[in-house]
């Protein structure tokens, strides 16, 4: 039934958390602040904000960029310059690789099975996204890597999927899975788009918006069932 899988990247197939967390602390480092252990869940969970305000076009993504760390050093009563930690901290985000357990083994058994077409869709950075890809070595088992940046829309935004529908040779949508851990970005595009969905709810979050997968997982392996290997 399904032979398109359109995988999310972070929190799906990176560990985009722990990612965060080394590279924040390598930044405040290099960037002469003092880093506290407790800093790094403020600043996620400013980020994420910040993120979800782009998934609603409340902000631009350079705007993002450019002020998210602003945001955070007012959270926390920092004073200084953020253009350094945020130069630092791209540069230092794209250098994580991390994979969430059991990702490769995934990719690699729908892979070998020669059944998929396996595509990475995400909201990140292109410096920082195609790093880490080069970093993680699960490019071999992808045929595309669909960029928000490059792509010019997005996620939910059905626009982002027509890019990639209109990207993919014979792309058909009836034969397309949308996997992904975010309800409001990966599970809301593909209801946008018409597209069936996996939400990936591993870390046990309640649905309280107005998405609708159309499967729930809390493991990856549980994906070969629904794929019925």
């Amino acid at each position: 039934m399904y032979k398109f899988l359109l995988f999310d990247a972070d929190d799906t197939i990176f560990d985009f958390l722990k990612a965060e967390a080394v590279a924040f602390k390598q930044a405040m480092e290099e960037s002469g602040l003092v880093y506290k252990e407790e800093y790094v869940e403020i600043y996620s969970e400013v980020n994420l904000k910040m993120w979800q305000e782009l998934e609603r076009k409340e902000i631009t993504k350079p705007e993002l960029i450019r002020t998210r760390f602003d945001r955070f050093f007012k959270k926390v009563g920092i004073e200084a310059d953020s253009t350094a930690m945020r130069e630092n901290y791209q540069v230092r985000l794209g250098q994580q690789g991390f994979l969430l357990p059991g990702a490769v083994e995934m990719l690699e058994k729908l892979y070998t099975t020669g059944k998929y077409r396996i595509f990475l869709i995400t909201n990140g950075l292109k410096d920082t996204q195609t790093g880490r890809l080069e970093r993680s070595g699960i490019s071999k088992f992808l045929e595309g890597v669909f960029i928000s940046e490059e792509v010019g829309h997005e996620k939910p935004s059905a626009e982002y999927f027509n890019a990639v529908e209109k990207a993919i040779t014979g792309f058909d949508r009836s034969q397309a899975l949308v996997i992904g851990d975010s309800l409001t970005s990966d599970i809301l595009g593909g209801n946008n788009a018409g597209i069936d969905t996996v939400w990936y709810n591993f870390r046990n979050k309640s649905n309280n918006t107005k998405a609708v997968p159309t499967y729930t997982i809390k493991d990856l392996t549980e994906i070969y069932t629904i794929l019925g290997e």
